[in-house]
């Protein structure tokens, strides 16, 4: 197995990378860049037309933002409002957990679909990855809703 067909495995589960604060379908779509356009399509128009294009960079550091506040804020209010409802801090658990990894999903979708791409303005986000990856996503939601116990605020 040469270093081309390990390159996809680095993003699999690389723990040591979540830990430092790095995203593993990041690292992948960096080692992925140069099966990549120069730009990415990022926006599509009704006619299913790219229309917006970013770098890779700026793609990663946005979505990397994203996840990391989407994340931090939503599950953060709902621990502080523990006191207040038990549910209500399982439900935000569980919609944080599912909109961090909604946007790693997304990323992953938007990269994976590229790859190989000829001609950048005529790529679209494949379903058939969209709707697994999300799917993933919504069930580590519910089951950080489902396995999230709150102990009572101090």
């Amino acid at each position: 197995m040469g270093p081309a067909r390990l390159r996809p495995l680095l993003g699999l589960g690389d723990r040591c990378l979540h830990r430092a604060g790095l995203r593993s379908d990041r690292l992948w779509s960096v080692c992925s860049s140069e099966r990549l356009p120069e730009e990415l399509a990022t926006q599509w128009n009704e006619q299913n037309i790219a229309g917006g294009f970013e770098p890779l960079f700026g793609i990663n550091l946005l979505l990397s933002a994203a996840a990391i506040v989407l994340c931090a804020l939503v599950c953060g209010l709902a621990i502080a409002r523990r006191g207040a409802s038990a549910l209500l801090a399982r439900v935000g658990v569980g919609l944080g957990v599912f909109f961090a990894l909604g946007v790693n999903a997304m990323h992953l979708t938007l990269i994976a679909s590229q790859l190989d791409a000829q001609d950048p303005t005529r790529v679209t986000m494949d379903p058939a990855l969209m709707i697994p990856t999300l799917g993933l996503a919504a069930l580590a939601g519910v089951l950080a809703f489902t396995f999230y116990r709150p102990q009572p605020a101090a």
